[in-house]
């Protein structure tokens, strides 16, 4: 039995955060937290210190696990990016060891990070979908994932025949949904409008619904994007209208970037109950725009943070936290006129990428808190001794804008010490 001793912060809600201090959080054998206190008389292998605090892993809600290796690759506009280093990055996948080799590397890195819970986008082969789904669990690693879907305008590489790629996700589904004691869960990944056709994205819907899977795709991720959405689907009002047609917009729905939705999309996408998830690095990096995280929030989206990797550079989640602060304080500042309303604030952004993503995630009764039942995904970490001394009304914010991935001393999943 594991003790973990430290001071312990969680955020229950976007406005409230709790820090307590001399904390004692002792991990089950059966991998949940079985008890949250503060006598550690009795304890045993005990991990952390007076200097040390305790915090629920980081979720990335949006990246793409063959890009791994390929971050920080800048200066070229989303498509051209596409086409000169996503499409050639997946296309190594051919070779179904090699995407077992960079998942390794893959999960390495995450770990590294305090990145507990992953949504990624696989490559267009099954094979090698199904080869990654074995390395997550073997090293104990929880992840949504799935086998990327297109079969219209992309290489010849990619371009999948629809009956059979949704026969081959239908049969991954089958065996990774909810296997290694539901760690690991399927999503059907259409890639964008622009990449599918109607039978490949009614047929994904079709089969999530089926087999109670996720889905995950892309969303008015850049002016262009949107324009070629148009231009393809003339008869459809725009990408949510068409999603919706679809059978793709549920409460398993996962809409990565959503830089352009509007106020009338907005409010569709709350009525649907589905899932923005907001990558403002990547939507920086590749020139984008700047996604207006507050107005989401107002009309009730739900809404988690995702890293983008590799078209965003970075994966250390509360890098992508500030990041979300600074792009609505920017659409705040630079918007005309001058808007007034709050930007979110530290409290707001530790929610948004534990309890918070959890809860849009649908996994809020299994993680992203730290409570006796929960599974025990936590990290231990060890940052500079001057926080501790500040006002406790100011900690958070300090730690959430000075915490480095060296700072990070042990990551549990499911109560199993994974790493760094």
């Amino acid at each position: 039995m594991t003790t973990l001793y430290g001071t312990l912060l969680q955020t229950p809600s976007p406005d409230e955060c709790t820090i307590s201090p001399q904390t004692v959080v002792t991990l089950g054998s059966d991998g949940r937290i079985s008890e949250v206190g503060r006598d550690k008389t009795a304890a045993t292998d005990v991990v952390g210190g007076d200097d040390c605090w305790i915090l629920p892993g980081f979720i990335d809600a949006h990246l793409h696990v063959p890009q791994w290796d390929r971050r920080g690759i800048d200066g070229l506009s989303l498509f051209d990016w596409l086409a000169k280093v996503a499409y050639p990055a997946e296309a190594r996948f051919e070779d179904a060891d090699f995407a077992e080799r960079l998942a390794e590397d893959f999960v390495t890195g995450m770990i590294a990070n305090g990145t507990t819970t992953v949504s990624g986008y696989g490559s267009p082969f099954a094979a090698s979908t199904d080869r990654v789904f074995s390395v997550f669990e073997r090293r104990g690693f929880r992840a949504i994932y799935g086998m990327v879907l297109n079969d219209v305008d992309c290489p010849s590489s990619h371009c999948q025949e629809a009956d059979k790629v949704l026969d081959e996700s239908r049969a991954l589904a089958a065996k990774w949904h909810n296997a290694a004691d539901g760690r690991l869960k399927y999503a059907f990944s259409p890639r964008t409008p622009i990449h599918c056709s109607e039978k490949l994205m009614r047929g994904a819907a079709a089969l999530a619904r089926m087999l109670n899977c996720y889905i995950q795709t892309h969303v008015a991720e850049s002016i262009s994007g949107v324009q070629k959405v148009r231009e393809r689907f003339p008869d459809r009002l725009d990408e949510i209208e068409l999603f919706e047609d679809m059978g793709l917009l549920t409460p398993r729905t996962l809409l990565g970037h959503g830089v352009y939705v509007n106020q009338q999309q907005r409010r569709q996408i709350a009525d649907n109950d589905t899932v923005i998830i907001h990558c403002p690095l990547a939507n920086m990096f590749l020139e984008a725009g700047l996604m207006d995280y507050v107005s989401l929030r107002a009309a009730g989206v739900r809404v988690a943070l995702g890293s983008g990797v590799a078209g965003g550079p970075d994966p250390f989640m509360p890098r992508v936290a500030v990041e979300a602060i600074n792009t609505a304080k920017a659409v705040k500042v630079h918007g005309l006129p001058r808007g007034t309303w709050p930007a979110p604030r530290p409290t707001e952004a530790w929610w948004a990428l534990t309890r918070g993503a959890a809860e849009s995630l649908g996994l809020a009764d299994r993680i992203g808190s730290i409570q006796p039942g929960f599974e025990a995904d936590c990290l231990v970490v060890k940052p500079e001794r001057w926080i501790a001394e500040l006002p406790v009304e100011q900690q958070a914010s300090a730690l959430l804008y000075t915490l480095r991935p060296d700072q990070i001393q042990h990551v549990f999943i499911a109560g199993r010490r994974v790493g760094p």
